[in-house]
């Protein structure tokens, strides 16, 4: 579930493990919508556990266009079965 402001510069992704068949967790990446295609965004991981580092890169940028077209996984698994991203425009 995504929620991007209107001006699609910002907004927060809720990822949850409703299924862990197999215990593989999220392989495919998520595709958002509501993006400018144009923009570039950086991904961080929001409310982590005291102590805890986040599982994705923080330090990457990536187009609305791939963002949109190619997706990005929240790497959702049993240790990290909630995961909520904040995503904004980059710059």
């Amino acid at each position: 579930m995504a929620y991007i402001n209107e001006d699609k510069s910002k907004g927060v992704i809720f990822n949850y493990l409703v299924n862990n068949r197999y215990g593989s967790g999220s392989i495919y990446p998520v595709r958002l919508k509501g993006l400018n295609p144009a923009a570039k965004y950086k991904i961080t991981e929001t409310c982590l556990y005291p102590g805890t580092k986040t599982a994705i890169d923080e330090s990457k940028t990536y187009s609305g266009e791939f963002l949109m077209t190619i997706g990005f996984n929240p790497v959702v698994n049993a240790q990290r079965t909630s995961v909520v991203l904040r995503i904004e425009k980059a710059g």
